[in-house]
C-alpha cells in the first residue's frame, strides 16, 4: 500500500497537515476564501472547509454541501475505502492506536460514565494532557460547560489500568515537553491564558520559531528561566491579573520579554482570548504582525517606561566597557494611544492616555502634527500635571516608539452623533462607540459636541412595551400626541429618508405657559431620544451662527426650547426663518474665516421647537414646513394627567424603548421604508404638497413602532390616519387646503384692522369699495395702511413692497385687473385694482367683503327664533 507519509517515521494525527493532505489527494486547491470542492458529492460550488479544534488538539474538515465531517483518518478511510487500520497505516500513524489515545478513550469513557450516573454535570468541552519532561503523559484535565454557561474543570489520570479523578502530582506547565525543545532550539515561549489557546496557536504557528503554551497554577516556573518570553492574555480585570502574575513571576529571568498587543480585541469583550481574535478574522500574518508591533521590555535599545516617566538608557563607551546612564525624557507614563482619523475633516490625529506623576490620568486628542516640533507638543500636553524635558531628536523617537508600539488601533472621530453608513452596515454612532446590527464597536465615535445616551441600553422587554404602549399616546389627546410619537421616531430614520430625498419636517409644540409643553420636552421626548437634558437648548440664546452650526453637527434630533419670537429682534428672527427653512431641504451654508478660508455646514438635524408663540408672521413657508402641536391647560383631562405621572415614573423604560426603536432603524432598509411610505400615502386622504409629506412621515413613525409591537407579538396600532389629518387641518391649513401664503396674510391682517376700526383715519381715503358691481381696493393706501398699523403696534410681521404685493396677488387670482377702474370720490378720479370678490369671500375676509344679507322667514316668538 502505497503511504500518504512515504515512510519517514510516525507521526501524531496532530502532526498532520490536514488541508495539504485534502489538495494532494484531490488534485484541487483551496480558494482564497477556504473551501475547496467536496470529493464525497458532485458539485460545482467548493463547499468543504477545514478548522483546526483547540479543545480537541487537531484539524477537522466539513462539507457545508453533504454534511460529511471528520479529521483525517476519516477523511481518507471515505475517499480511500479503507478500514480504520489501513487509513492510519496510509498516513504514516502507527497502526496501533498511542498510548495517548488508547488514554484519551478510556478516560473518555469514564467521563460519560459519570455524566450517565449524574456525578458530573454539564458536557465535556475539552479534554488536555499534561506530560513530564520526558514526554509522559502525568495527567487530564477535562473541562465542563453546563446549560448555564458555567463551566468547571476536572483532573484525571490512569494507574494500574485504572482511571483516578484526580491530579498526579503538581500542576505542570501545559505542553511542557515541548517547551523545553523549544527553549533548547531557541525558541520563543507564548505564554496564554488556557490550554485550547496554546493548541491555536501551536498550531497556526507550526513550523514557526515559536511554542505555546500555559501556566495557571504552576508553583515551579525554573524551566522557563532565561526564555524569550511572549504573553498574550485575555481581556478583562481576570486578564490583567493573570499578565501582571507572569511578569512578577518571569520578567527578571527572562531573556525577552512582551505583552502582546492584539489590535481590536479589546472590541471583542471581556473575557476574549486570542482564539477568540482569530476566529474573529485575524490570521497568522496579523498575529506575526501584532508580535513585531510588542515592546520588548527587556531592550535596551528601546525607549521604557515605569512610574518616573518615559526614558532613554544611553551608553556610553570607558575603557573597554561600556557605561550605562538612565535619561527621563517626561515625568509622565503613557497608558494607551491611539490614531484618530477625523472623518469629516478628512485629517490624521491622535489620542493620548497619560498618567501624571500626581496619579491623574489624562487624555489628549490633537492632529498629529503636534509631534512637528517642542512648542506644538509642549501646548498639546498643556497641563502643569506634564512635562516634556527631552530635545527634538527625544521628540522624534518618541513619536516612533508610540506609533510602532502603542497606537495600533485607528478610531474615527465623526462630528455629532449621527446615523451613517460604513461597509454596508448602517451605524449609529454615538460618543462611546458605534451601534450596528452586528453590535457595538468602540473604534467608531462621535466627538462628544452633542450626545445620546444609547450604549449600554438594554432593549425593551415585552411587558415593558406593553405597559409603555398603553401610556405613550394618552398624555394629550390622539391628534397631538401621535403626531409628536410619530414625528420623533420617524426623525430616527433620517438615513432612510436622506437616501430618498424625502424632507423631514420640524416639530413645534406651542402652548399657555403651563400647559405641558416643556414637559413633554423633557420626560417624553428626551428620554426616547436618550437625550441629555442639559444638552436641550434656548433658542433665544443661540446666536444665528451658533444655530447654524448646531444643525450641522451630526443628523441626531435638536431640541430647544423657550420659543418666544416677539422677545428677539427683527434681525434675528430674519436669520432663525432663514435658517429654518434651509434646514427642511438640507441646505449647504458656506462661512468664512479669519484665515479667509470657507468651510461648508450642512444642516441636517431634525428639529424639534417648544415655545409659547408660533412662527412670526404666520409665514406660510415655515408652517408647510412643521408639525404644529397646540397645547392648553383646558384641554388636559385626569387621563392625559395620569398618562404623564407613568412616563415621568418611568423614565427607564421610555430610554429603552428609544434604544429598541433605534434598533429597529439600523435593520430598516431604504427599499423596506420606501415601500412603508408608499403603503402609508394611500391612507392619506385630502392632503397634498408638505402637508402630505408631513402626514406620511408621521404615519411611517407610527408604522416603525408597529415594527416594534409586531415583533413582541403585541398588537399594532391601528386608525392612527385620521388623527394626523386633523392635527395638520386645524394647525397647519388652518380649515382650508393649504397654509396662507404672505400675500393672504396681509390680507387678513388688514380685514382685522377693518373689523377692529383701525383702519378709519378722519379725512383719508377708504381703499376698500365693496359694490354690486364687485370688490375695489386701492391697493397702494391698503399697504400704506398695514405699514403704519405694524409700525404703531410693534407687531414682528414682513410685508411685500407694492409691486412684490401686486405681482404675487394676481398669479394667486386675487387681483383680476390692476388700476382699471376709475372711482370719483370727492370730486376726484381715482383708479382702483379690481379684485376677486369669490375668492375674498372664501378666505372669510368679511370686513372686505360683508357677507350677503340672509333673509328670515317664519314666525318670530319673543325669546325663541327659528332660522330656516
Amino acid at each position: 500500500m502505497k503511504s500518504y507519509h512515504g515512510g519517514g517515521g510516525k507521526l501524531e494525527i496532530q502532526d498532520i497537515d490536514l488541508k495539504e493532505l485534502i489538495e494532494r489527494e484531490t488534485g484541487e486547491h483551496f480558494n482564497r476564501q477556504g473551501y475547496i470542492r467536496c470529493p464525497f458529492h458532485n458539485e460545482k460550488t467548493p463547499s468543504l472547509s477545514v478548522k483546526f479544534f483547540p479543545d480537541a488538539n487537531k484539524e477537522k474538515f466539513k462539507c457545508f454541501g453533504c454534511d460529511e465531517v471528520g479529521d483525517a483518518i476519516d477523511f481518507i478511510t471515505k475517499l480511500k475505502n479503507f478500514n480504520y487500520v489501513e487509513a492510519r497505516e496510509y498516513l504514516g500513524l502507527t497502526v496501533e492506536k498511542s498510548i495517548q489515545e488508547q488514554q484519551v478513550e478510556k478516560i473518555k469513557g469514564y467521563i460519560d460514565w459519570q455524566i450517565s450516573k449524574g456525578l458530573k454535570k454539564g458536557k465535556l468541552v475539552g479534554l488536555f494532557e499534561y506530560v513530564n519532561d520526558k514526554n509522559e503523559i502525568m495527567y487530564f484535565k477535562a473541562k465542563f460547560k453546563n446549560e448555564d454557561g458555567e463551566k468547571s474543570l476536572s483532573y484525571y489520570h490512569i494507574e494500574n489500568d485504572k482511571v483516578i479523578n484526580k491530579r498526579k502530582g503538581e500542576e505542570f506547565i501545559y505542553n511542557y515537553y515541548s517547551v523545553l525543545e523549544g527553549i533548547k532550539d531557541g525558541k520563543i515561549v507564548i505564554i496564554c491564558e488556557g490550554e485550547k489557546d496554546a493548541n491555536k496557536l501551536n498550531s497556526t504557528l507550526k513550523k514557526d520559531k515559536y511554542v505555546a503554551t500555559s501556566i495557571k497554577g504552576c508553583k515551579d516556573l525554573s524551566a522557563l528561566e532565561g526564555a524569550k518570553i511572549y504573553v498574550c492574555s485575555d481581556t478583562g480585570e481576570a486578564g490583567e491579573k493573570y499578565k501582571w502574575h507572569i511578569y512578577n513571576e518571569l520578567f527578571a529571568c527572562a531573556k525577552a520579554f512582551k505583552f502582546i498587543n492584539l489590535p481590536g480585541i479589546k472590541n471583542l469583550g471581556d473575557n476574549k482570548d486570542v482564539t477568540d481574535w482569530l476566529d474573529a478574522g485575524h490570521d497568522k500574518f496579523d498575529l506575526l504582525k501584532a508580535f513585531g508591533r510588542s515592546l520588548d521590555l527587556k531592550n535596551k535599545y528601546e525607549l521604557q517606561q515605569d512610574r518616573e516617566g518615559i526614558y532613554k538608557i544611553v551608553r556610553k563607551v570607558k575603557k573597554d566597557d561600556f557605561e550605562e546612564s538612565r535619561i527621563n525624557i517626561t515625568n509622565f507614563r503613557l497608558i494607551k494611544a491611539t490614531r484618530i482619523s477625523f472623518e469629516d475633516e478628512e485629517q490624521e490625529g491622535v489620542k493620548l492616555i497619560l498618567k501624571s506623576p500626581t496619579g491623574n490620568v489624562i487624555e489628549k486628542i490633537g492632529p498629529s502634527t503636534v509631534f512637528d516640533d517642542l512648542k506644538s507638543y509642549r501646548n498639546f500636553l498643556g497641563t502643569i500635571d506634564l512635562s516634556f524635558s527631552g530635545n527634538m531628536d527625544n521628540l522624534v523617537e518618541l513619536k516612533s516608539w508610540i506609533n510602532n508600539y502603542f497606537a495600533l488601533e485607528v478610531e474615527e472621530i465623526h462630528q455629532g452623533v449621527k446615523f451613517k453608513e460604513k461597509n454596508e452596515e448602517l451605524l449609529f454612532i454615538t460618543n462611546d462607540g458605534a451601534i450596528g446590527k452586528n453590535g457595538t464597536t468602540e473604534t467608531i465615535k462621535a466627538d462628544k459636541r452633542n450626545n445620546a445616551d444609547v450604549i449600554g441600553i438594554e432593549p425593551i422587554s415585552a411587558e415593558e412595551l406593553k405597559k409603555l404602549k398603553n401610556h405613550i399616546l394618552k398624555f394629550a389627546t390622539p391628534e397631538k400626541t401621535i403626531s409628536i410619537i410619530g414625528t420623533i421616531i420617524n426623525d430616527l430614520a433620517i438615513y432612510q429618508n436622506q437616501k430618498m430625498k424625502e424632507k423631514l419636517h420640524h416639530l413645534l409644540i406651542v402652548g399657555e405657559s403651563g400647559s405641558g409643553k416643556s414637559t413633554i420636552l423633557e420626560n417624553v421626548i428626551a428620554p426616547i431620544l436618550n437625550y441629555p437634558k442639559r444638552d436641550i437648548k434656548s433658542i433665544g440664546l443661540i446666536t444665528p451662527f451658533a444655530l447654524i452650526k448646531g444643525l450641522s453637527d451630526g443628523n441626531y434630533p435638536m431640541l430647544f426650547d423657550e420659543f418666544k419670537p416677539s422677545s428677539l429682534g427683527r434681525y434675528k428672527v430674519a436669520k432663525l426663518s432663514e435658517t429654518l427653512r434651509n434646514l427642511y431641504d438640507r441646505a449647504t451654508i458656506s462661512r468664512g474665516d479669519k484665515s479667509f478660508k470657507s468651510k461648508d455646514f450642512q444642516l441636517n438635524r431634525p428639529l424639534v421647537l417648544v415655545g409659547e408663540e408660533s412662527y412670526p408672521n404666520q409665514e406660510k413657508a415655515l408652517i408647510e414646513r412643521s408639525c404644529i402641536v397646540y397645547l392648553s391647560k383646558r384641554e388636559r383631562e385626569q387621563k392625559h394627567t395620569e398618562a404623564m405621572e407613568w412616563i415621568n415614573a418611568n423614565e427607564e423604560i421610555l430610554n429603552k424603548f428609544g434604544k429598541s426603536i433605534i434598533d429597529i432603524i439600523l435593520n430598516l432598509s431604504v427599499d423596506e421604508y420606501r415601500e412603508m411610505r408608499k403603503a402609508v400615502k394611500q391612507s392619506i386622504k385630502g392632503l397634498n404638497n408638505r402637508p402630505l409629506n408631513t402626514a406620511v412621515n408621521i404615519c411611517c413613525g407610527i408604522e416603525i413602532f408597529n415594527i416594534l409591537l409586531k415583533k413582541h407579538d403585541l398588537k399594532t396600532i391601528t386608525k392612527y390616519e385620521d388623527h394626523v389629518i386633523k392635527n395638520i387641518e386645524t394647525e397647519i391649513l388652518d380649515g382650508g387646503a393649504d397654509a396662507h401664503s404672505t400675500v393672504e396674510q396681509m390680507l387678513i391682517l388688514y380685514n382685522d384692522m377693518i373689523e377692529d376700526k383701525r383702519n378709519e383715519k378722519d379725512g383719508e381715503l377708504n381703499p376698500v369699495l365693496c359694490r354690486g358691481d364687485g370688490v375695489f381696493i386701492k391697493t397702494s393706501e391698503m399697504l400704506n395702511q398695514i405699514r403704519v398699523h405694524i409700525r404703531n403696534t410693534n407687531l414682528n410681521m414682513n410685508i411685500l413692497d407694492n409691486k412684490d404685493f401686486k405681482k404675487q396677488a394676481t398669479k394667486a387670482g386675487y387681483l383680476v385687473k390692476a388700476s382699471n377702474k376709475v372711482v370719483w370720490i370727492n370730486e376726484k378720479s381715482i383708479r382702483f385694482d379690481t379684485y376677486n370678490k369669490e375668492m375674498l369671500s372664501n378666505l372669510r375676509l368679511y370686513g372686505i367683503v360683508p357677507p350677503e344679507i340672509i333673509d328670515i322667514t317664519g314666525d318670530i316668538d319673543e325669546g325663541n327664533t327659528n332660522i330656516s
